[in-house]
């Protein structure tokens, strides 16, 4: 959009660089940063330097050349079993208390998605209250397995007093030879976004987590994201040292109680952590809407058929999705073992609105999937993601 989309004395677009301090202020005050101990530089430090122009990466609202409303749009590519989707995550959504109710955040919200269709963006990714995000196609999706462990777990498992032959320790952004095993590491995964290594600390950092790494004789052992109890990444080299692993991040966090959330797609982990926690949880984390269905799905089917512990049932199934980003009636086949997705002109088995579709294919819970064919609910709910480090 350009300075010429105004209605009135209403400007409604893209913000620029030179709004950034005025840009800056109002963020941290729609949200209640005191702009010393907490403002948005602190609290996701990729994303809101001068440098980093996040300004121009919102759409705002402008009366007379005064901000009234901001939302962050900003982009990431993440690799899904070897093929690279491209999502586009909200952020920051504000409106100043003065301005509400005149359709501000409707209006921006709806053209930023908009976009994301006219940009090609696979998936996008926000945090908030359901109902509120429902209306612009967002919805609560993608299995988080969130365990916790408190100081009896570890005992009756681990003994006590502990030595431990993994040393997990802080480490700071001059640590690069640490940064660099970490980076390493985490391109192992199956799914990972694709971050930048000149500002891994940084990403790391997101949300006011810490970063602990771990090491034996022998090198990097894994690392973990953690802010006081919660623990929203953990990435070791071998899963069979995971509780290893664990019981030493346990120690040195120190807090008595730790909550390790797991994407679905490390069924090893979760296996082998699952016997020692107090309790687990299986629930969505954030919320997705998806804009391109064959895309998405066939990579996400493909993530599952790699990762899960059994091999996924041949099939076909059709399903005509009236999405966000427009309609699409696509075949899910899964052949030998092999998932794939693709636009068809088959007769579908059953059709869905987008929040339909979005529940159906990638909730942890939908009883909706009870109708459909017995091998279809064996490949359901697609392991659809996004680490907390990547999140905006």
């Amino acid at each position: 959009m350009s300075i010429d989309n105004e209605i009135g004395k209403t400007y409604f677009g893209r913000g620029n660089a030179g709004m950034y301090d005025d840009y800056m202020d109002f963020i941290n005050y729609v949200f209640g940063f005191n702009g010393n101990s907490s403002d948005f530089k602190k609290l996701l430090p990729k994303l809101y330097r001068p440098e980093d122009d996040p300004a121009a990466n919102s759409y705002v609202a402008l009366e007379d050349g005064k901000l009234k409303a901001a939302i962050g749009a900003f982009d990431l590519d993440v690799s899904v079993a070897g093929e690279v989707l491209h999502t586009r995550g909200i952020g920051n959504v504000a409106v100043h208390p003065y301005a509400r109710s005149r359709g501000y955040m409707r209006r921006l919200m709806n053209d930023a998605i908009d976009d994301m269709v006219r940009d090609g963006i696979d998936f996008s990714v926000l945090g908030g209250r359901r109902q509120r995000y429902n209306y612009f196609s967002y919805d609560k999706a993608g299995e988080g397995i969130s365990l916790s462990f408190g100081m009896d777990n570890m005992r009756h498992t681990f003994g006590y007093p502990r030595t431990h032959r993994i040393k997990v320790r802080r480490i700071g952004a001059d640590d690069t030879a640490a940064l660099d095993d970490i980076a390493r590491l985490y391109e192992t995964l199956p799914f990972h976004g694709i971050r930048n290594r000149s500002r891994l600390y940084d990403i790391l950092t997101s949300w006011n987590y810490s970063v602990w790494y771990g090491t034996d004789d022998s090198g990097c052992v894994g690392y973990a994201l953690a802010k006081d109890e919660s623990v929203s990444e953990l990435v070791l080299a071998d899963e069979e040292r995971v509780p290893e692993f664990t019981v030493a991040l346990f120690d040195a966090v120190g807090r008595g109680r730790l909550v390790v959330t797991l994407p679905a797609f490390l069924p090893g982990y979760a296996e082998r952590l699952c016997r020692i926690c107090e309790e687990y949880t299986i629930s969505p984390k954030k919320s997705f809407s998806v804009l391109n269905y064959e895309r998405v799905v066939g990579a996400f089917a493909r993530l599952k058929a790699k990762t899960c512990r059994a091999t996924l049932p041949d099939g076909e199934l059709t399903l005509l999705i009236h999405g966000r980003g427009g309609d699409e009636n696509i075949t899910l086949t899964v052949n030998n073992g092999v998932p794939e997705a693709a636009r068809t002109d088959k007769t579908p088995y059953a059709e869905y609105d987008h929040l339909e579709a979005m529940n159906l294919l990638f909730a942890p819970l939908c009883p909706q999937r009870d109708s459909l064919p017995d091998f279809a609910r064996l490949w359901l709910p697609l392991p659809i993601y996004l680490f907390s480090a990547d999140a905006v």
